[in-house]
Parts: C-alpha cells; structure tokens; sequence
C-alpha cells in the first residue's frame, strides 16, 4: 500500500494540513485512520524533503513524534487480567479531533478567501461636497460649541421656572425657518440682540429649541455672530452686514 502511494511536495500550510492532505487522497475515514499505514507515509514524505535539502518545520517533527507514540499504543496488547466496563481510550481521539478541527478552519478560510475575491474592486475618492456647503466651524475668538450648549441649558432651566410640570405635555414642532425669520427681523430693527431677550416671552420648549436652531443656522450661513461675556451668560447676536462689518 505504501509502495503504492506517490508523493508530491506541494507547499504544505503545517502538518496538520499534510495528514489531511494524505487522508483525503486515499479516500480514508478520517474517524477512522490507519496509523501505521498514515504514520509510515507520513515519515516517508518527511524523509523526501530532507532529501531535497527542503527546511522543514519544527513542528512536523513534533507530528511525527505524535504519530509515533500513537503507533506504539495502538500496538500494545490490551490488558484483559482488569475488570474493567468502561471502554478503553481510542490512542487515535487526539489526532482526530485536531483533524476535524483544522478541516473546518480550513473551509472557513476557503469561503472567506473565494468571497474576498468575488468583492469587486473599490477605490476611494475625494468627498464631492461643496466647500460652501460644509459646516464650518465658529470664528476663533468667538463663542464654542460647548458655551452655546451652555447657555442652552440656562435657557432650558428659565423656561421651566416659567411653565410649571403636568402629568402630559404635547410638543408642537415650530419650523426653523419661521425662527429665523423672527431674528432676521429683529436684527433689522437693531444690530445686537440679547438671546434671553429674544427667548424671555417663550413659554413652549419647541420655540426655544427652534430659536437656538435658527441661531446656529444664522452663524453658518454668517449672518450674524456671538459673542458671550461670561461662561453660562447671555448670548449677543450681532448682524454681519454684506460689507462684513
């Protein structure tokens, strides 16, 4: 059988993948190996590469010394002095279950690689939007994004002295662009505007919330710009003419 046998050396990922290599030619169960038969092959094929001057990794010799005291244990004569019920340890479980194991991380890889290759090609390109659409950031020198969240919550907080809690509160959304439009006219009456004052007479959370969102449209289209005195103060809008003065 071993005479019978014709070894190729094609590049092996480890020794594990040589025995499966060696299983799956013969058409052998792998539950159910020879191991005299697979272990004589196996030295035979270690025995070619040494031949060839071929580097062979330490951990095929570590097989093969595997394979070798699995040979001697499946030799040895079973003891029938011993009462015993319990069937005896098949030497083989070890190697078979490393086997099963490796066919399947084998498979998984396989699918892996066939789907990386099926996954066409992409290239990355430069963001196609406008440099005069992107959201630009605040004027240094001016108010920061955690200033405005700030005073936000102060006017929150005023709000909420002003309408007492109840057990249901129905929110009506009010559109932003009907808040910009108030502060637009306000800013054509006067230059600088307070933001308290402009939030002062609200008594529902959607107008505050559509206030601050038409404030933060305003200083991205540069508008107008803010200015705060003190951490947690009043917010000064001031209008930004077409001469940007």
């Amino acid at each position: 059988m071993i005479s019978n046998l014709t070894l190729e050396l094609p590049n092996f990922e480890g020794p594990l993948d040589l025995l499966l290599h060696l299983i799956k030619s013969q058409k052998i169960d792998i539950y159910d190996i020879p191991i005299a038969q697979i272990t004589s092959q196996y030295l035979s094929y270690l025995h070619e590469m040494q031949k060839l001057n071929l580097q062979i990794a330490g951990e095929y010799f570590v097989m093969s010394s595997m394979l070798l005291r699995i040979k001697s244990q499946s030799l040895l004569p079973q003891n029938d002095f011993t009462e015993n019920d319990e069937p005896e340890e098949d030497p083989r479980d070890e190697l078979v279950q490393q086997l099963v194991q490796y066919s399947v991380f084998k498979k998984v890889s396989a699918y892996f690689k066939q789907r990386n290759n099926e996954v066409p090609i992409t290239a990355a390109k430069e963001e196609s939007v406008p440099a005069t659409k992107k959201v630009q950031p605040l004027p240094l020198g001016q108010i920061t994004s955690s200033e405005l969240a700030n005073t936000f919550i102060v006017v929150l907080q005023r709000l909420k002295l002003r309408q007492p809690d109840i057990v249901s509160v129905n929110v009506k959304e009010t559109p932003i662009n009907d808040m910009i439009d108030f502060l637009r006219t306000k800013l054509a009456k006067q230059k600088k505007i307070s933001f308290f004052s402009c939030s002062d007479k609200m008594t529902s959370l959607s107008d505050v919330i559509g206030l601050f969102l038409a404030l933060l449209e305003l200083c991205k289209k540069q508008e107008i710009k803010v200015k705060q005195s003190r951490i947690f103060g009043d917010l000064e809008l001031e209008r930004i003419d077409k001469d940007g003065k």
